[in-house]
């Protein structure tokens, strides 16, 4: 079985509504970040390229200065002299005043001689003499064979102050800086530790005319601050590396170089570094995604970055190159803020809109939802109450207008209907049908007393307002039990339950309805007491069976009952009554079936008219349960008196007659009902023993 979900119009209207305007705004929203990230990413690229171009600018900026100097100096060569390199020495000072971005210039000769100028702020304490107050500048002089250093110091306007003797002299033809320069061309080394002044830095170095080598040092600690200052967002990260992949140059100089032992460097490889960022940028350019003049989207680290590459054209040997990496998010921040006020925007603008479409859908659904119930109470035959609406909508106006007069037609004619009949039908589902089935049912009639004679002293319309408003307080009261009006019947109502809706306890309930109607009718004897109308006194037989049940009649008119032996046997018991002077007989079925929760009077056993088996009668005398309303609870006297009535009755049917009588007597030592007043005329004809033979049975209708 597949089960529909059911919605209500509004709920209907409000999921429309949302899914249109969600998707309108969703659509919304990614086509404006799409396209203002097309926009960002596409302003990054060009921002990035301006900086990569401005740094590769500014990086040769940096560098042409110094390849300009050494490719002049090593051009013309500077030669050792045997008075103390004092032309040497001045050339190499000159060159230090001509390029303030270096740090050291060296030369050094084929034998093994070196000479190095810096200023004396770069040269260490510990590696040189102690300096005069007015040094500005060192010249270092040194032989493989000589067992120390020569040092001069030069005042700032570089006039020699004075000279010693300090340190043990290398051999500078083992050097990065020498090695890289055998050939002809100016040489960018990798990162590491410079020789005068121990600090961590790039030598560009060239063959010199007349043999030996040139270099001049730039140190990682300017070049990182140069990188530093490369910056277009917060995040921006610029830096330097050669083709090979070694990084040259970093805004943090510690992460370009690491410790390789006794005091020497080692230079970092951007696929072997820590930092993702360089490793993503590495990979690219080694794949060929990325290369100079070309940007790239990287992914690092699940976050997007925009990868720029720029030659530096002045350094060829090896080609360097200039990296700017920056994350995407700081060139679309703005972006996603604006998104974000627009989906706030976009939120309240649905927010506002969504309760103006719940009110117009609620002032739509709200008559729908009042039709809608008075189409079900119609379907439950409940035509009682008006209907009053007015709608603003044309539909909905004559909608209702429809329906009123269908139930205003529905309640002329529902007074010739058994209304509660129909109701029974619709809620159990039950389509009319010519036929029946055969079911235990538990049947019940009524009857009031003298009715006849109380009739034919009554003007007939007040007979009319008395029957009216005792039926209807009985048939409330039977119906609230659960029973099914079959028919009134001049004076007498017939009910019967577990049809046409299942009632498995029907028994017990039909019991419940004959005690509610019993003291309605006590009820309304006081009531009518008040205006001067006669008391009804009404009798009440109820029998449990099988009866045949169902729509009798033709197929434009049928009539739902019951028929069968049963149910003229509770019309008999009904009848029995007024024989034994109680009000309500029960059949040994019914009482066998309502069970513990009443208390039943044994009266007699008789024989049906027509059968030959005898059959138990009870009289039903109250509920069990103390909490009941009084009027439904059987009488403490008659409770009191139970077991020797009991006793008295069963004495009697064994055929022990004395026994009887004894037990009878304490029964009407405690009051006298009209039963025992019967069984005490019977017993004063009888011996002290029942002779052979005796039945207590007796036929029907005889006491």
């Amino acid at each position: 079985m597949i089960v529909r979900p059911q919605l209500s119009f509004t709920v209907t209207i409000l999921i429309a509504f949302t899914l249109v305007f969600a998707s309108v705004l969703g659509l919304a929203v990614l086509g404006f970040r799409s396209a203002g990230e097309r926009a960002a990413v596409a302003t990054a690229d060009v921002n990035l390229a301006q900086v990569a171009t401005t740094v590769s600018g500014r990086t040769n900026a940096l560098v042409l200065p110094v390849l300009a100097l050494i490719r002049e100096v090593a051009d013309t060569g500077i030669a050792a002299d045997t008075t103390g390199n004092v032309q040497a020495g001045a050339r190499l000072l000159a060159m230090l005043a001509a390029g303030p971005e270096v740090r050291t210039v060296s030369v050094a000769w084929p034998d093994g001689s070196l000479l190095q100028a810096a200023p004396v702020s770069v040269a260490p304490a510990a590696a040189m003499p102690a300096p005069p107050n007015e040094a500005a500048y060192v010249l270092c002089f040194s032989r493989p064979d000589a067992p120390v250093k020569t040092w001069t110091f030069f005042a700032a306007d570089r006039t020699p102050i004075s000279s010693a003797m300090f340190g043990r002299p290398g051999d500078p033809r083992r050097t990065q800086w020498y090695l890289q320069a055998r050939k002809p061309g100016v040489y960018i080394s990798t990162p590491y530790t410079l020789g005068l002044s121990q600090r961590v830095g790039l030598s560009v170095s060239s063959r010199q005319a007349g043999g030996g080598v040139l270099s001049l040092d730039i140190t990682l600690a300017s070049l990182s601050a140069f990188l530093r200052a490369q910056r277009i967002t917060p995040h921006t990260l610029a830096f330097l590396f050669s083709d090979l992949g070694i990084l040259l140059a970093y805004p943090d100089d510690t992460r370009a170089v690491g410790e390789a032992g006794g005091g020497r460097v080692s230079w970092t490889t951007l696929q072997a570094s820590d930092d993702p960022v360089l490793g993503a940028v590495w990979n690219a350019y080694a794949s060929g995604q990325l290369g100079p003049g070309r940007g790239k989207l990287l992914s690092v680290d699940g976050t997007a970055m925009l990868a720029r590459l720029e030659s530096v054209e002045s350094l060829e040997n090896p080609p360097v190159l200039v990296a700017v990496v920056a994350p995407r998010s700081d060139f679309t921040a703005a972006v996603d803020a604006s998104v974000r006020s627009g989906t706030l925007l976009a939120l309240g603008a649905f927010l506002l809109g969504f309760a103006a479409i719940a009110f117009m859908s609620w002032r739509i659904a709200r008559p729908l939802g009042v039709l809608t119930r008075e189409a079900q109470s119609i379907r439950r035959f409940e035509l009682a109450a008006p209907l009053v609406l007015r709608s603003r909508i044309t539909e909905v106006e004559r909608l209702a207008e429809a329906i009123a007069a269908m139930k205003a037609t529905l309640s002329s004619f529902a007074i010739y209907l058994p209304r509660d009949l129909v109701r029974q039908f619709l809620a159990a589902g039950a389509e009319p049908q010519l036929g029946g089935e055969r079911i235990a049912l538990s049947v019940m009639f009524t009857d009031i007393q003298g009715f006849t004679t109380i009739a034919e002293n009554l003007d007939p319309m007040e007979l009319t307002h008395i029957a009216s408003a005792y039926f209807e307080a009985v048939t409330r009261e039977l119906l609230a039990a659960g029973a099914t009006i079959d028919k009134y019947i001049g004076d007498s109502v017939m009910a019967f339950w577990n049809a046409p809706r299942r009632n498995p306890d029907h028994a017990a309930h039909a019991c419940a309805g004959a005690l509610r109607a019993r003291a309605v009718t006590q009820h309304l004897t006081e009531a009518f007491a008040t205006r001067g109308w006669p008391e009804l006194w009404t009798r009440f037989g109820v029998h449990t069976g099988e009866a045949v049940v169902g729509n009798v009649g033709s197929s434009d008119r049928m009539a739902y009952t019951a028929m069968g032996g049963m149910v003229n046997l509770a019309s008999r018991l009904e009848g029995l009554n007024k024989l034994y002077g109680t009000q309500i007989l029960v059949s040994e079925a019914t009482r066998a079936a309502a069970g513990p929760g009443f208390v039943f009077r044994p009266v007699d056993i008789v024989v049906v008219k027509g059968a030959t088996s005898p059959m138990p009668v009870h009289e039903l005398l109250g509920v069990t349960d103390a909490a009941a309303a009084p009027d439904l609870r059987a009488r403490d006297a008659a409770i009191a008196s139970l077991k020797t009535w009991e006793a008295c009755v069963a004495a009697y049917r064994e055929g022990r007659f004395d026994a009887a009588r004894a037990a009878l007597a304490e029964v009407q030592a405690a009051g006298m009902f009209p039963l025992a007043e019967i069984y005490a005329a019977r017993l004063a004809e009888l011996g002290s023993q029942a002779e052979p033979g005796w039945s207590p049975s007796v036929p029907w209708g005889v006491k």
